[in-house]
């Protein structure tokens, strides 16, 4: 059964569903699902917040609705407010502030890429821990071919999952990328047909849902932190995770289907 929460709205449906796998729907599918300020200020970071303390969410899905991903800002209702408000030497909060309550999420996160992801959109499925793209699915950074420079965490994502030199020549030219061309990078954990990318999503998302939550929320954060601790740092965190995760009762439960040679029942505590 499906529980759907109100904190959602017409332009981002939200749902939780029996095994724990909360899904994030963009919206607007006349714009292919473009952001709009009241999206990016206030119903994505209240929406990530939920994920991130209710206890019954072990994996999260970010979708579009329609044939597209998101295809980033709205342009006529959301560029001319940041120009408005902008001050090159003021700025108190980042264009694309939006990316980091995504990235914050302390939970797996899987964007199920099913159309064009393009500027802010293609940065909420790089904060995202795994991208599947649907065959007819492209990442377009285009701020190049509007004069701007590439905002809402690209800089900092992208670099991160391909070569520096490939991110670098994709930001600069604003070229598209294809679906195969992803994969080769590494950009994209699986394309498959359009038709089966629901699915596809749905069974690793529920692979992940019956692992042990605990253990999985260390692991992306030990990840997420693994470029910027040197060695000693990093072999700490370990450590501190590790210990938490000895006094959870999926480490016992764990212990015991080792014992016992079974496959062990994770409840996520």
């Amino acid at each position: 059964m499906t529980d759907v929460t109100q904190l959602g709205s017409s332009d981002i449906l939200y749902e939780v569903d029996e095994l724990g796998i909360a899904t994030i729907t963009l919206s607007r599918p006349d714009t292919l699902n473009a952001l709009t300020t009241e999206m990016l200020t206030a119903t994505l970071p209240a929406l990530c917040r939920e994920v991130t303390d209710d206890d019954r969410v072990k994996v999260v899905v970010i979708t579009g609705a329609g044939r597209g991903f998101c295809s980033g800002a709205d342009v006529k209702e959301r560029i001319p407010k940041v120009v408005e408000a902008a001050d090159a030497t003021t700025l108190e909060r980042a264009v694309g502030a939006f990316v980091q309550p995504v990235w914050s999420i302390p939970k797996p996160v899987i964007a199920a890429v099913n159309g064009v992801a393009g500027g802010g959109g293609m940065s909420i499925a790089c904060a995202a821990d795994f991208r599947f793209l649907a065959q007819s699915a492209t990442f377009v950074a285009a701020f190049v071919r509007r004069g701007m420079m590439p905002d809402s965490g690209l800089t900092y994502l992208l670099p991160r999952l391909i070569p520096r030199s490939r991110a670098a020549r994709i930001l600069m030219t604003g070229a598209t990328v294809t679906p195969d061309e992803a994969l080769q990078l590494g950009l994209a954990d699986e394309v498959v047909p359009d038709a089966e990318l629901s699915n596809a999503v749905h069974e690793f998302a529920a692979q992940l849902a019956a692992g042990p939550a605990v253990a999985l929320s260390f692991t992306k954060r030990a990840i997420q932190r693994s470029d910027q601790l040197t060695l000693e740092g990093q072999l700490e965190f370990e450590s501190w995770g590790q210990h938490i995760c000895f006094k959870t009762a999926d480490f016992a439960e764990g212990l015991a289907a080792f014992a016992e040679r079974r496959t062990p029942v994770f409840k996520g505590r």
